[in-house]
């Protein structure tokens, strides 16, 4: 039978519920965050709760982890400055959607690692 994991997933909810609500209405002078909540945000959601549900908890940590600390790391080293021209692209979703994958990689081993101690 399936174990269910309904407090975590709900509380797993509010915070990416949160972090869509700050990261898309109060943050539009950062291209990122911005960006990933109007692009990647549900598909991530998706992920993280789902896995979550189904008591992949060190998998769905591991995944916010990773979409939190690609949004920072891409603002950070995206390189695109609104008032400096030339204005060149901005690679800030490029580097967020890479250490997502990474995370979401890290967090598939974890997993795998804790069912084989068991």
């Amino acid at each position: 039978m399936i174990k269910a994991n309904w407090n975590t997933t709900i509380i797993l909810a509010v915070i990416l519920l949160l972090i869509f609500v700050v990261t898309r209405f109060f943050m539009p002078g950062y291209y990122t965050p911005e960006w990933s909540a109007r692009n990647v945000f549900w598909v991530v959601a998706l992920i993280i709760l789902l896995t979550s549900f189904f008591d992949k908890m060190r998998f769905s940590l591991s995944a916010l982890t990773g979409y939190l600390l690609g949004m920072l790391a891409g603002e950070l080293f995206g390189g695109y400055q609104k008032d400096v021209p030339p204005q060149y692209l901005h690679y800030g979703w490029l580097i967020q959607i890479v250490i997502f994958f990474a995370f979401c990689l890290l967090g598939i081993w974890m997993q795998k690692k804790r069912t084989q101690n068991q």
